[in-house]
């Protein structure tokens, strides 16, 4: 038996049930009847039909793989007792689409880092796209090297007919229904009988996800099987005018870097003079007369959440468009350390308020999250002051320091969740 053939003609059977299964189980599923066990479900077919995929066209999935693997399945088993369930669902479409890339080497950087968005892009809309016909190539036999090939069109072209059909032929069964009661009883009685067998109504009240998962099947296997398929060398072109088009985004002076970024850096010191001792008297286990923990902790998060939103901003848009030469790239860096330091300053203070909340009043999901958020961004801060230190990019560490940390959380909640 050719074991690559049989994976990969099972690979294409299971594209389909498994895109009804998503339509039906997954994306639309409000009812919050078995939730958890419907997206492990998932997840799992999910998992098995890119493995199929993968050996049927006789490769084997990097190391990584695994590593995202288990985030899907950790995520999607606690996803409706973790930190937020709107933040798992949409983690969940982002590993897929990701592990698509992953699992065939298929990065640009050659590993998970700082092209992670274009890593994305690439496997979501160029790779799924260009494989939308490779469900009916697989379907139909289509070969490589000179054997017989079925033209992928002209499928498509017949099984669409086929579709339209079925109506039209429905059509003229009622209409002769309608001539001769005789016959529309034999034809009742036939679609009972049909009904009991296969479960014809089943059918009827789905007929909108049947539908629908004929295009999703189409784009899921798709993206799977062009990633499989693809040999790597397109990505290592793109990712030559990718670095090509980073280095040429860097006209900004490194002067007017440093001043900008050294504002932002005046602006949080002579705040920090105004507000320094109410903003830290958490740490001393006091709070300011005026207020109770329920205040002192909500006020001013939020906007402390936003202002290292925008300290990562400045970063990212000092280090895509500004020179690094000379003394005056080092000062533009030393900047950008200073207000990375702030960050990690307001990010402590953050905590501290949160902390001081969750002693008070105890679990929550929402503040879960909100600790979450508040330790991503002061990783991500570390992060940027050890890459301009050590010159050395800690994108990656970064990203897989936040996936894990946020399956961690999850089943943290979790825990907590069935303790309570």
């Amino acid at each position: 038996m050719d074991f690559t053939k049989t994976t990969r003609n099972a690979g294409v059977l299971l594209a389909y049930p498994l895109a009804f299964a998503y339509l039906k189980f997954f994306a639309m599923d409000f009812s919050g009847d078995f939730t958890v066990l419907k997206r492990v479900l998932f997840v799992t077919g999910f998992i098995i039909l890119n493995m199929l995929v993968l050996r049927g066209r006789e490769k084997t999935p990097s190391k990584e793989t695994f590593f995202w693997y288990a985030v899907m399945f950790i995520v999607a088993l606690t996803s409706v007792t973790g930190i937020s369930e709107v933040v798992s669902v949409l983690g969940l479409h982002l590993c897929a689409v990701y592990t698509a890339v992953v699992s065939c080497s298929l990065l640009y950087e050659g590993r998970t880092g700082s092209f992670i968005m274009a890593d994305l892009f690439n496997a979501g809309v160029f790779k799924s796209f260009a494989g939308f016909s490779n469900l009916f190539k697989d379907l139909s036999g289509t070969r490589k090297g000179g054997e017989k090939k079925t033209d992928p069109v002209g499928v498509a072209v017949s099984i669409f007919g086929v579709i339209i059909m079925i109506p039209i032929f429905i059509t003229a069964v009622a209409l002769l229904c309608g001539i001769n009661s005789s016959f529309d009883v034999s034809v009742s009685r036939f679609l009972n009988s049909l009904s009991e067998i296969i479960g014809i109504e089943f059918f009827a009240r789905n007929i909108g996800y049947v539908i629908l998962a004929v295009p999703v099947s189409l784009y899921m296997y798709g993206m799977i099987s062009s990633c499989a398929s693809s040999d790597g060398e397109e990505e290592k072109k793109t990712y030559g005018k990718l670095i090509s088009w980073r280095g040429a985004c860097r006209k900004i002076s490194e002067v007017l870097a440093s001043f900008v970024t050294g504002c932002f850096v005046v602006l949080y010191l002579i705040f920090f003079s105004f507000e320094g001792s109410y903003l830290f008297s958490a740490f001393a286990g006091r709070l300011p007369e005026e207020f109770t923990a329920a205040e002192y902790a909500r006020r001013g998060f939020f906007e402390l959440t936003g202002i290292m939103f925008i300290n990562m901003m400045v970063f990212v848009l000092v280090s895509y468009f500004t020179r690094r030469e000379g003394v005056a790239g080092k000062i533009s860096s030393g900047m950008i350390i200073a207000l990375m330091s702030e960050s990690v300053v307001f990010a402590a203070v953050s905590f501290s308020k949160l902390a001081l909340y969750y002693s008070r009043f105890g679990y929550t999901p929402k503040r879960l999250l909100a600790i979450w958020g508040t330790l991503i961004f002061a990783a991500g801060a570390v992060m940027v002051i050890i890459s301009l230190v050590r010159k050395k990019d800690m994108s990656r560490k970064w990203i897989l320091f936040t996936t894990a940390s946020f399956a961690l959380m999850n089943v943290i909640s979790s825990v907590i969740y069935f303790m309570v």
